[in-house]
């Protein structure tokens, strides 16, 4: 069991493709453990990298000012029908993709064997 102390969380970040490489060098540099698994997004069939990390409770701000550094937003446009005409005119929309979703999951025990 982890004492109160020296909890370790399991950070799961889902980035898109085109930050995870430098986003991974850069947790690794910093001394972070990770794995990273190719995944896809389902708004829009995009491909995403899913990062698993360990970090300590004392680590937490800088395991996300260095996500907030590398995975950025980005306007992507996307073809809607135009309504109301009697044909299907595409209209290109804008929608913001990118960035990261993070969640913390604190790890209450662990072996490594």
């Amino acid at each position: 069991m982890i004492s109160q102390s020296d909890q370790i969380y399991l950070a799961i970040a889902i980035v898109q493709s085109q930050d995870e490489r430098r986003a991974c060098d850069a947790l690794q540099k910093a001394g972070f453990d990770l794995v990273s698994i190719s995944t896809h997004g389902a708004l829009l069939g995009k491909r995403n990298s899913t990062l698993l990390v360990r970090v300590p409770e004392t680590e937490v701000q800088s395991f996300l000012d260095i996500i907030h550094t590398y995975c950025h937003e980005r306007i992507e446009y996307i073809a809607t029908p135009l309504e109301g005409t009697p044909l299907p005119i595409p209209v290109s929309t804008p929608i913001t993709i990118g960035g990261a979703t993070v969640f913390f999951i604190p790890i209450e025990s662990y072996e490594e064997l």
